[in-house]
């Protein structure tokens, strides 16, 4: 059963990178794609601590991650804790909550922890455009004004020793504050990655993704160190769900031909070892398994 999964897994990749192959040439983000299942490989992930467990005091509890959570927001953080392998960027006032976050509307994916990104309302100069993707996408650029005058809460983290022309698949849990009870309305949230930003739905009880689910993004790397980010800029107007972000990973895409090669490799070894078990029987008058005779 688990070298079944590792071809299925194999095979996933190895679309991503037929994909990559086939549809660019260029680097950047390629595509963006959403659903409820885990693609990407926590074991081989280029992140640290991208489930948000490691250096928590308390997993679990809720503390937060920026300054203005002891004091706005009105959740029990218990004091301020920097999160282990990434960079936060705030406006004093943002109320960033790390913790199992019992508002959410799900999670978390992995692990007793997420990240809440508290930054109170704002609105928005353009009306937003949702794809089936979850991408959101705008006439022209859109300006985000804070009610409270705050900049962007962003957490980052920045990746090195990439290969220049290599593909990777970015694969990360989401859910929203209260997106099944109160704040169900259009949410959204920004992934940087390098100097590329795309803005993403935020799951919510009222849109076609439900309380959570995955965004799978595939991107050729343009140089060998870039930062990854996600940005929120508040509730978007109409009670709109704010991000809650869990279980991101980053894989390196083998090479189609690779991963085709290894994933027959792995579906031959199951289908061996399937058939070892169809050809022995429990024999209750010996004790142990015996082989079926060949007819």
């Amino acid at each position: 059963m688990h070298a079944v999964h590792a071809v299925l897994r194999l095979f996933t990749l190895s679309a991503c990178a037929l994909v990559l192959v086939s549809s660019v040439s260029k680097a950047g983000i390629v595509g963006i794609t959403n659903g409820d299942a885990l693609v990407g490989d926590r074991t081989s992930s280029l992140l640290t601590n991208g489930s948000f467990e490691l250096g928590h005091p308390s997993p679990g509890v809720d503390v937060g991650w920026t300054p203005g959570t002891l004091h706005v927001g009105g959740y029990p953080a218990t004091e301020v804790a920097s999160i282990s392998g990434w960079t936060s960027s705030y406006d004093d006032g943002a109320y960033g909550t790390w913790g199992a976050f019992s508002a959410a509307g799900a999670g978390p994916a992995h692990g007793a922890n997420q990240v809440y990104f508290g930054n109170w309302f704002a609105d928005i100069s353009e009306a937003p455009i949702v794809n089936p993707s979850g991408e959101i996408t705008f006439a022209s650029s859109p300006i985000f004004t804070n009610d409270a005058g705050l900049g962007p809460l962003t957490l980052s983290q920045n990746v090195s020793g990439l290969t220049v022309g290599q593909a990777y698949l970015l694969d990360f849990f989401v859910t929203g504050e209260e997106n099944t009870t109160g704040f169900t309305n259009l949410g959204l949230f920004g992934l940087s990655i390098g100097s590329e930003q795309r803005y993403l739905a935020v799951p919510t009880s009222a849109n076609p993704f439900g309380a959570s689910q995955r965004y799978q993004v595939s991107f050729t790397a343009d140089t060998t160190s870039l930062d990854i980010a996600f940005s929120n800029w508040g509730h978007l107007p109409g009670q709109g769900a704010e991000l809650v972000l869990d279980d991101v990973i980053l894989n390196v895409v083998p090479e189609p031909g690779t991963a085709i090669m290894l994933g027959l490799g792995l579906f031959g070894l199951a289908v061996r070892s399937r058939d070892n078990d169809a050809q022995s029987e429990f024999r209750p008058e010996i004790g142990r398994f015996a082989a079926h005779d060949p007819e």
